[in-house]
């Protein structure tokens, strides 16, 4: 999951998102009425895991973002440096 760097990139938490990704979870939100429309399907527990492995990364945080997928948004709340939002990234 990191590079050489030891660092975390987009890609690979995306890889190692997708790896994880749901179905079965997806299925029981829908029955809920909660859209599945860019979800995969992963549960809580595992973002927060992951996002401890991580560690606070703001840059890293606003790449995933960007990327659409409901967990990437998530995983970037947690993973976010709360000092380093802007009032328009909050409003996004």
């Amino acid at each position: 999951m990191k590079n050489s760097n030891s660092e975390y990139t987009v890609d690979d938490i995306i890889t190692k998102l997708k790896s994880k990704a749901n179905p079965d979870n997806l299925e029981g939100m829908a029955r809920f009425g909660i859209s599945t429309e860019n979800r995969l399907g992963i549960s809580i527990p595992f973002l927060r895991k992951l996002a401890k492995e991580i560690g606070k990364k703001h840059k890293l945080s606003l790449q995933l973002w960007e990327k659409g997928i409901n967990e990437t948004r998530i995983l970037a709340s947690m993973i976010g440096e709360e000092d380093k939002i802007t009032e328009a990234q909050t409003e996004r």
